[in-house]
């Protein structure tokens, strides 16, 4: 307590009371602890933000390795159907119509759901991208609230207690 009038003189002059030089200083402590509260939110509100990004890149990549399971997958069935063709002797070849189509389905096919899963994958990871810029505007907003808040109350915190005269 023993810097109390020192405090006292920066906020109210020498001869403020003890009453309205606490109030100016519990004002002033009101505003920062707004502030920083707003800080925290921002901080938080980035840091969800960066994780959503992050999950976007996962997404990203597990559609990829989804699409090339699903040619591969295309790509296994036209081996068995060429093999099967071939120990049937009903040929295997490009000689053999019947097979070359039903392989040009199973391969228009497995890229049809190759592509299905890339488009399925972007279009989380799209939406992940367009939340975590949402949360970023919001700690943004946040964060500017609570500074206009923290030096509102400041001010009238101050201006009651006297120290602008």
């Amino acid at each position: 307590m023993a810097g109390l009038p020192l405090i006292g003189a920066l906020f109210g002059g020498a001869t403020a009371s003890t009453g309205s030089t606490l109030g100016a200083i519990g004002s002033v402590v009101s505003g920062v602890g707004t502030i920083a509260s707003g800080v925290a939110e921002k901080r938080a509100a980035d840091f969800e933000a960066a994780q959503m990004e992050q999950k976007a890149k996962e997404e990203t990549a597990a559609s990829q390795r989804d699409a090339m399971q699903k040619r591969r997958e295309g790509a296994i069935l036209n081996s068995r159907a060429q093999a099967l063709a071939a120990a049937s002797g009903a040929g295997a070849g490009t000689d053999a119509p019947t097979i070359v189509k039903l392989m040009g389905q199973t391969a228009g096919e497995a890229d049809y759901n190759a592509q299905t899963a890339m488009y399925g994958g972007y279009s989380r990871a799209a939406g992940l991208r367009d939340s975590a810029k949402a949360r970023k505007a919001s700690g943004n907003a946040s964060l500017l609230g609570s500074v206009i808040g923290g030096f509102g109350s400041m001010a009238g915190g101050l201006s009651k207690s006297g120290v602008f005269g």
